[in-house]
């Protein structure tokens, strides 16, 4: 079979279009693989930035978007390795995210182990070259203060008090003792108060035996001295007048 010019023009266009579509899916099944050279992290061809709702949500990642000013590192942005040396004082992070354009390594703390987290990077290029990080950002959970406990307890006030009554001198000493329990927040204090009241002395006259009035008994003894003489001085001449 002879070919025309232009059935030959049509052989070479689809052959064409076949080597074009054959590359496009070789091309699409090799960038559909990210690889990295951290056996620390996981590589995923995807674009996630700091403000994608699904950005704590790759790779097994928790909690929300923790920005690289909430730690202390060295590196990032713009060079090929990221150095962490502090996390957040109020944040539990559960990993990292490292990108460079739509591939990016995520790190779980279980991976990284303790701080300091050191050469964090981004998946290597399709020829194995590592390219700068393009951008960098934590996952975490914010945790709570727990509240602060205080014990403390009602006050209590105890009050004693004593009488002390003195026959001879006829006074009252009474003793009042305060005890009051204060609460503190660390350790319980006891304050102790102690108030002495003192009644003076109540001064008391002595009692004679007799109460004076100023009226004397001597002139009763002597009225009935006369009494009696005369009584005798009468009988005497009665009986002289009957003789």
């Amino acid at each position: 079979m002879r070919l025309t010019p232009l059935r030959r023009s049509g052989l070479l266009a689809s052959a064409a279009l076949a080597a074009v579509a054959s590359l496009v899916l070789a091309t699409s099944a090799f960038a559909d693989e990210a690889t990295t050279d951290d056996p620390r992290a996981q590589a995923f061809l995807k674009f996630v930035d700091v403000n994608h709702p699904e950005a704590c949500t790759v790779g097994g990642l928790t909690g929300s978007v923790v920005l690289p000013d909430g730690f202390t590192y060295s590196g990032g942005d713009n060079t090929k390795y990221l150095n962490i040396t502090a996390l957040p004082a109020d944040v539990k992070v559960t990993g990292m995210v490292v990108r460079s354009g739509d591939l990016l390594n995520v790190y779980l703390v279980d991976k990284l182990g303790d701080v300091p987290w050191n050469e964090l990077r981004a998946p290597v290029l399709n020829g194995g070259e590592l390219p700068e990080i393009g951008q960098w950002f934590g996952c975490g959970i914010k945790e709570e203060e727990p509240p602060t406990s205080s014990s403390s307890s009602p006050t209590s006030t105890t009050t004693t008090t004593t009488t002390t009554t003195t026959e001879s001198s006829s006074s009252s000493t009474t003793t009042t003792t305060s005890e009051t329990s204060v609460p503190s927040s660390s350790s319980e204090e006891t304050a102790a108060t102690t108030t002495t009241t003192t009644v003076a002395p109540v001064p008391v006259a002595e009692v004679d035996d007799l109460a004076a009035t100023g009226f004397g008994s001597t002139w009763l003894v002597g009225f009935g001295a006369a009494l009696v003489a005369a009584g005798a001085a009468l009988v005497l001449v009665m009986r002289r007048r009957r003789a």
